[in-house]
């Protein structure tokens, strides 16, 4: 009799541990798309009482594209995920629509970079990075596969709309990578 039970336990287990699976993935995804209009400004020096909605702007005169403060919904800056980390907290930008922030995003490229001197910053100079906004799920799934990309002579890596995109060559197929287990297409024998 014991040896009926067992089998049932293990498929009700089973059956759990799915489902727990299942939210979780759900919850990842609803906690991703809640930061769809967000930019995250990464390296930018701190200093106290420092207006964040005047550094946007002065961003946004630098990457020659210009927005208004009515289009930002919110500004703040971040607590690193590793509280050892001596880097400056990132600062978070919630813009109003997708189609802005991507449009920022798209101009920050096409400037080719960003650094404090071009937008009015004393000290040393350092480089200023704007990317989206990726939960920390993400982030670490985008260390991995640019240390795989790197590995095996991967070129490119970039995200869009919070998926990661591999590609090997100028020529060569866009991967998707949307999961640790989906790192193994970044391989010589999937190139």
């Amino acid at each position: 009799m014991v040896s009926m039970k067992a089998p049932s336990s293990l498929i009700w287990l089973r059956r759990i541990v799915s489902r727990v699976q299942t939210l979780e993935r759900t919850i990842d995804k609803m906690e991703q798309q809640s930061r769809m209009n967000n930019i995250e400004i990464c390296n930018m020096p701190e200093k106290r009482g420092e207006n964040l909605i005047s550094i946007i702007s002065d961003i946004g005169t630098a990457i020659k594209f210009t927005f208004t403060p009515s289009d930002i919904v919110s500004i703040h800056r971040v607590p690193h995920a590793d509280p050892s980390c001596i880097r400056p907290k990132n600062i978070i930008v919630r813009f109003t629509s997708v189609i802005l922030r991507d449009n920022i995003l798209a101009a920050f490229r096409l400037a080719k970079g960003l650094n404090t001197s071009q937008i009015n910053i004393t000290g040393s100079l350092q480089k200023i990075y704007l990317n989206e906004h990726l939960t920390l799920k993400n982030k670490l799934l985008l260390r991995q596969t640019r240390e795989a990309a790197a590995k095996h002579s991967f070129k490119y890596v970039w995200v869009r709309h919070a998926t990661i995109l591999v590609r090997k060559d100028d020529t060569s197929p866009i991967i998707a990578i949307r999961a640790a287990h989906e790192l193994s297409k970044i391989s010589p024998s999937s190139s």
